[in-house]
């Protein structure tokens, strides 16, 4: 069985972390996301994966290779220029021939294994199916419409109502081959192809009732950890991993080898910690954060609801909250992220369009990779700093004669 996976766009959106990363590698609970759906896919019997690359293609092909080590065979596929999605699938064409295939979109985000279910679907209905999530708001997406038997009978691009929850398409297509001529008909444009489908009656829904998350903006990366670490029922400590001391641990605290933590310091689950990290004494790292491989974590210092992609430095006695941190980051003694306004307000984020609402009124900072911030400052809620940025120590004295 084949499948392709799109993961070729530059994801600008996201940014900091995509100046220096596809899209698909943004970490979520320790493992970039495109890994969860290779590990399903392999699960769910798919041998052959055509991954679509272009921004920061070397990003992935160096992590994933060629897919042994999770059971697949991986090859890249080169979408140059970039030309919209149903150009990226047909770039596969002649890898996929006329065998029925996946197609999955490479920034969801799911729990469980929806392409089990979605291959089910096909083998009971024989037509092209497409997994549907209900969002807490469609306004975002395109809505789907079915009947009693789940056949789709309505596509809304644009919906009228912008407060009407309705199903989307959660990005897992089964699609026969040739599907790949209804795209050569609307000139590789994806929605009259799949509109093509519905009018010929053959486009069945699969609805998704686990966890789902489009990844479109730089919190949205806090939401989907939760998904994963949501999902977490056990403590999973590595043997190498030496405590120094009196260390309290409790809930389904995920640890991996070679992680050395001080006394005095409280793991409160769910939490992740990456192999060779370093914990110092009497830290608090709290629920919901994930500490990538190679992080040191200075005394004292707290961690809460936060995302740090590894091999990144923090000074002791700060405290970073609501957070999302990328790699090779250095933070000095004392750094704070204010992750709350005093009234209580959203906060917002600027952006290329303009201020942001995120819905959030406790929301910290989006760090880029090989950013140093000094001691003692101060990132006030929905601070964003690009990658390799340097900040001074935050220094009030100089010299005193």
């Amino acid at each position: 069985m084949k499948a392709i996976i799109l993961a070729a766009g530059p994801a600008e959106r996201l940014r900091p972390f995509t100046e220096t990363r596809a899209k698909p590698m943004i970490q979520v609970a320790g493992r970039p996301m495109l890994e969860y759906s290779l590990r399903g896919l392999a699960a769910a019997g798919v041998t052959d994966v055509f991954v679509v690359v272009n921004h920061k293609a070397e990003t992935i092909s160096t992590y994933f290779e060629h897919g042994a080590r999770f059971g697949l065979s991986i090859e890249y596929v080169r979408q140059e220029p970039l030309d919209g999605i149903g150009a990226a699938v047909r770039r596969c064409e002649k890898l996929i021939g006329r065998d029925p295939f996946l197609l999955v979109y490479g920034d969801v985000m799911m729990t469980g294994n929806p392409f089990q279910q979605v291959i089910g679907q096909y083998a009971e209905s024989g037509g092209a199916v497409a997994a549907l999530s209900l969002p807490a708001s469609s306004s975002e997406f395109g809505n789907v419409y079915v009947n009693q038997d789940m056949l789709i009978t309505r596509l809304v691009e644009k919906p009228s109502n912008p407060q009407l929850s309705n199903y989307v398409f959660a990005g897992i297509y089964f699609l026969p081959g040739s599907f790949l001529d209804l795209l050569t008909q609307h000139r590789n444009d994806m929605l009259p192809a799949f509109q093509a489908l519905v009018r010929q009656g053959t486009l069945y829904g699969s609805l998704w009732d686990g966890g789902w998350i489009d990844i479109t903006r730089p919190w949205q990366i806090l939401d989907a950890n939760r998904l994963v670490m949501g999902q977490w029922d056990r403590a999973e400590i590595h043997t190498s991993v030496k405590l120094e001391g009196d260390v309290h641990i409790e809930g389904a605290v995920h640890i991996e080898e070679n992680v050395r933590i001080g006394a005095g310091t409280i793991l409160k689950g769910p939490c992740y910690i990456g192999a060779g990290s370093y914990i110092g004494n009497n830290a608090l790292v709290r629920e919901f954060t994930a500490l990538g491989p190679e992080s040191i974590v200075g005394y004292g210092t707290e961690l809460k609801n936060c995302v740090l992609w590894g091999r990144s430095i923090l000074g002791r006695l700060s405290y970073i909250g609501d957070t999302v941190i990328g790699e090779r980051v250095h933070l000095g003694t004392g750094v704070t992220t204010v992750n709350h306004f005093d009234d209580n307000r959203v906060v917002s984020i600027g952006t290329e369009e303009g201020a942001l609402s995120t819905g959030f009124t406790k929301l910290g900072a989006f760090i880029g990779d090989d950013v140093a911030i000094g001691a003692r400052n101060v990132l006030a809620p929905g601070t964003r700093i690009r990658s390799g940025t340097r900040i001074e120590d935050l220094i009030s004295v100089r010299t005193v004669i």
